[in-house]
């Protein structure tokens, strides 16, 4: 796909154990220098921002940081305050559609392969995800047009994906290796919304638990 498409190709990755094993396999492939972003809401941890400096050291590459507007970040604390997540459900979704969705659609404007890591066993809806799959995408301008969503890993379960980072010593989120009596970070997102999850709950448990 990087030989066909070129930097109108790229891997989006949160840091999660997925997605940087998939640019340790393209650069395996013989691509030296694939594209790669990654969503900066400016409220990521502290061990995200680690990881994305020693992913970058590591491969020699350069992760794009799409990072939200000022201006409307601004506009949004002060209409609603700076914790709005704690409010409501609605307020929690309009806060990451500025921090979140609206720079990954930003930076989706600019593609025509958007290769991702996500996998079947994340979640239920996550399970529908197809391999390959054509989505349309509204652009900013408003001009609506295909995009291809290429999902490598999704039949992989978690465990593979942890024993292939650890044979090819990929760098890892340093939250994802700690447990605690069970309790673990299973997603990774901002650093108030996300918490471990126990041993008995679901993997998104751990995403806005005030709502739970």
């Amino acid at each position: 796909l990087f030989r066909l498409f070129g930097n109108r190709a790229a891997i989006g990755t949160s840091g999660q154990w997925t997605g940087v094993a998939l640019i340790d396999m393209v650069i395996r492939t013989g691509i030296s220098k694939p594209n790669v972003f990654t969503v900066d809401t400016l409220r990521l941890f502290p061990e995200t921002y680690d990881l994305m400096r020693e992913l970058e050291r590591k491969y020699t590459i350069k992760i794009k940081k799409a990072v939200p507007n000022f201006e409307t970040v601004s506009k949004m604390v002060r209409d609603h305050g700076e914790m709005i997540f704690f409010n409501s459900k609605v307020k929690q979704e309009y806060c990451c559609k500025i921090r979140k969705v609206d720079p990954n659609n930003r930076i989706l404007d600019t593609l025509d392969v958007w290769i991702t890591g996500l996998r079947a066993d994340q979640s239920n809806s996550r399970s529908q995800n197809k391999r390959l799959d054509i989505i349309q995408h509204k652009q900013q301008d408003g001009v609506v047009r295909p995009l291809l969503k290429v999902t490598p890993l999704i039949k992989w379960t978690e465990e593979k994906v942890k024993d292939y980072t650890r044979t090819y010593h990929v760098p890892v989120h340093k939250l994802l290796e700690i447990e605690r009596d069970g309790w673990h970070y299973a997603s990774l997102g901002c650093i108030i919304c996300t918490t471990p999850i126990g041993p008995h709950e679901t993997r998104r448990a751990g995403r806005w638990r005030w709502f739970n």
